[in-house]
């Protein structure tokens, strides 16, 4: 007999050879024959887990079978649920159902809320040859997301309410997989590679192995011949640094597929606007399977985070006096030695208020269509202009940079928050926003370190503003915004304007800043981004009131231009954003480092979480909305006169979920700037408790284990806090919980079979298939 196993009956199974080694028997009778072997029964039953749900066309032939590969075979599921599943191209994966002619696609139908998440987990740890996807359609099944990348687990979030088709792909091999939505879960990045990413189609940023200025002159391959082997084109980089390469004409992108052995693509995601993204993904997915390659990403779009102007020096600025920027003056307004790099537009050089200002910067603008200054790289960051504004352009540079450091005290115009310091124009956003690989070639600009412009500056920034962002975590930026930041540059960034807590990179990435924006009543602005990467809150205005009644709309009020009328008039206008929170931070910080050349990213850092640099606002210490809380100048600049890096505790994650489903989660508690001994661990909530996994005897810094315990508390939701305390600071962290309606919670998790089992030899004596029932159950009997 050849046994059928279900994974998710193993706990059963361990049961059940439990009872039977311990079974006894009897029974016989006297005369010369053999007597009647003992007959014994054995039932039992088998509970699915709530909130689960099984694809109704899994490989094994015995289970109940409804096909689910297409929009009309759509299989009906509740929300929240976990569904285990199977997918497999044609003549792949074990012997079954589908495994000659494959089921490469399982079609769910669901209703879904706004920022609901979707999380793949694969089985398979051979993501070579195995890969799955998600695609999520509309109602009117037209795709409108995908995750596409090749890691075990991929999740992307849905940004509106309402019906949803959600199709799991096997693009390569096959797999068992577990599909989760709406509920807590592994952690995968976020939709790094799919069509809904916000990306240059045609372009991919490359590293190859060996692709060191040493390793190429002992093999003298260049990258424009590597590229051409593989049918793609160099458009940027050179050997040591990451390549940018493009797809060419059909031709090439035909020896391409020919070279990467690229299948015709056969996603119902079709049609010219999605063709090119699409051949750009499966180039990616492929060149990430080539033994001689570090990684292949997206040339992803930053765009700057500001919100349009309503319209048209001191007394306007009503967001200095909020966080005692008059107060932080009396002490210094910054320093010529300072530089602070502004990542964005450029900047209009002849602007009135922002001459004797600047530094030599640079247009990293590699795309003359994009740029609009009729070149690619080149070494002049003037701003020609966007035309992404119905009454001319953004000049969204200008403004940011006016924010900072515009000319004051000379009686005209505005005020910059730090006006002795020196702006570093460096311009990445044209009239279609900006490619991450240009980003990332401005960063390296600004840090001194080696770049596309073939140039370094005298004088390296020290803190880079960045109010631009987008979707999609991209390893090659991380890398990027690390190196950095280890050359002692602190580097800020607007956390986006969405009115999400989805994370928008740069932002998020760890060692960036991330600046959430407030409204003139230091509550968090109806656009700002929130969550658990945000840092710190500034200003970033409301143009749509006037709650100070001075007859102008609350918005932030710079330097711009107005080229609508077909000609350049430098002007001020009023603009709002995380965009124009983040140059807020940025000044006060060149404010700090005026006062303390010593300034360092960690310094920063663990004043920051001290509190030493903020108003607190929201929940006590740091929360989801306004970080650490509102920068205030005159603390930050006070702070920095005396600062030296002291011992801090640390406590990650900043915030725990427990969703539905969840009972056990783990943190990490560490020290920074020394050693720092945890002296107490509290829980705010008897459901929730805390205890020691693997942690020094000494400083108890270590991993805990964090549980809840949801028995006899009602449905609904749940929140509470753990408290970490030393004699250096205390660390709180939120936590959340809930409990669903059990009314709606019958579980399904497929066919399962029940083997009894020989406890001496291990051999399977014999076995029987159960399917659920109305509650969830499994009844068996042997």
């Amino acid at each position: 007999m050849r046994p059928r196993r279900n994974a998710f009956a193993a706990i059963a199974l361990l049961s059940l050879i439990t009872m039977l080694a311990g079974c006894g028997g009897g029974g016989g009778g006297s005369g010369s024959g053999s007597p009647p072997a003992p007959a014994y029964s054995i039932s039992g039953t088998l509970s699915a887990a709530a909130y689960t749900a099984m694809d109704s066309d899994v490989n094994d032939p015995e289970a109940p079978y409804a096909p689910n590969n297409s929009f009309d075979q759509a299989q009906p599921v509740g929300n929240p649920v976990t569904i285990g599943g199977y997918v497999n191209r044609p003549g792949r994966g074990p012997a079954g159902r589908s495994s000659r002619n494959g089921d490469a696609s399982d079609f769910y139908k669901v209703s879904l809320a706004a920022n609901q998440t979707i999380t793949l987990s694969i089985g398979e740890t051979d993501l070579v040859n195995n890969d799955m996807d998600i695609w999520l359609y509309d109602a009117g099944k037209r795709p409108v997301s995908s995750t596409q990348d090749t890691t075990r687990v991929e999740s992307l979030t849905v940004a509106t309410a309402g019906t949803y088709y959600i199709e799991v792909e096997a693009y390569a091999g096959a797999s068992n997989y577990t599909l989760t939505i709406g509920l807590a879960s592994a952690q995968g990045h976020p939709a790094t590679l799919g069509i809904g990413g916000d990306f240059v189609p045609g372009d991919i940023i490359v590293r190859f192995k060996d692709d060191t200025p040493g390793a190429r002159a002992a093999n003298a391959i260049s990258p424009a011949v590597r590229a051409q082997a593989l049918g793609l084109t160099v458009k940027g980089g050179d050997a040591g640094r990451p390549l940018l390469l493009g797809l060419g004409d059909a031709a090439s992108r035909a020896q391409m597929r020919r070279a990467l052995n690229i299948p015709v693509a056969d996603n119902s995601a079709t049609g010219d606007p999605l063709q090119l993204k699409r051949e750009t993904i499966q180039a990616i997915k492929a060149l990430r399977k080539q033994p001689d390659i570090v990684y292949a990403e997206p040339n992803y779009i930053r765009r700057a985070t500001a919100i349009p102007p309503n319209d048209e020096f001191y007394p306007r600025q009503w967001h200095y006096p909020m966080i005692n920027l008059p107060q932080a003056w009396d002490i210094t307004q910054g320093s010529s030695s300072v530089i602070v790099a502004v990542i964005d537009t450029g900047v209009l050089l002849n602007h009135p208020d922002l001459q004797g200002q600047l530094v030599p910067g640079y247009d990293f603008i590699r795309d003359p269509t994009n740029a609009l200054d009729g070149n690619g790289i080149d070494s002049n960051p003037d701003d020609p202009g966007d035309q992404v504004l119905a009454g001319g352009s953004s000049f969204h540079g200008t403004h940011v940079a006016g924010t900072i450091a515009a000319a004051s005290n000379n009686g005209t115009g505005v005020a910059g928050v730090a006006w002795q310091t020196r702006i570093m124009p460096l311009r990445v956003l044209g009239k279609r926003g900006g490619a991450s690989y240009d980003i990332m070639q401005a960063v390296l600009y600004a840090a001194g370190l080696d770049n596309d412009s073939g140039a370094i500056p005298a004088q390296p920034a020290d803190v880079i503003n960045l109010s631009l962002g987008g979707g999609g975590f991209s390893q090659t930026e991380q890398d990027v915004y690390a190196r950095a930041r280890a050359q002692g540059v602190i580097i800020v960034a607007a956390a986006g304007n969405e009115a999400s807590n989805t994370p928008s990179y740069p932002a998020a990435y760890n060692g960036v800043v991330s600046v959430s924006a407030v409204d003139i009543n230091k509550n968090l602005a109806y656009y700002s981004n929130f969550g658990s990467t945000i840092d710190i809150a500034a200003p970033g205005g409301d143009s749509r009131r006037d709650i100070n009644g001075d007859g102008y709309p609350d918005g932030i009020f710079s330097t711009r231009g107005n080229d609508a009328g077909g000609s350049l008039q430098y002007n001020y206008q009023f603009q709002q954003g995380t965009s124009m929170a983040a140059p807020h931070v940025a000044g006060v910080i060149a404010l700090m480092k005026a006062i303390n050349s010593q300034l360092t990213p960690d310094l920063f850092d663990q004043m920051l979480a001290q509190g030493a640099l903020t108003q607190d606002l929201g929940d006590s210490g740091r929360d989801n909305s306004y970080g650490y809380g509102l920068i205030d100048a005159y603390k930050a600049v006070s702070a920095a006169q005396g600062a030296t890096l002291k011992p801090t505790l640390i406590v990650s994650p900043f915030a725990l979920n427990f969703g539905l489903m969840t009972t056990e989660l783990e943190l990490a508690v560490g020290s920074i700037g020394g050693d720092v001994t945890l002296t107490a661990a509290t829980s705010s909530e008897s459901w929730l408790t805390i205890a020691e996994k693997s942690v020094d005897p000494g400083t108890k810094n270590g991993a805990y284990t964090v549980k809840v315990n949801r028995t006899n508390l009602p449905v609904g939701a749940y929140s509470a806090t753990l408290t970490f305390t030393s004699a250096a600071n205390i660390v709180t962290i939120a936590v959340t919980m809930q409990i669903g309606n059990p009314a709606v919670s019958t579980g399904n998790a497929g066919r399962h079979y029940v083997l009894l089992i020989n406890p001496e030899t291990g051999a399977v004596v014999t076995q029987t298939g159960a399917d659920t029932d109305s509650k969830g159950e499994y009844r068996y009997t042997l």
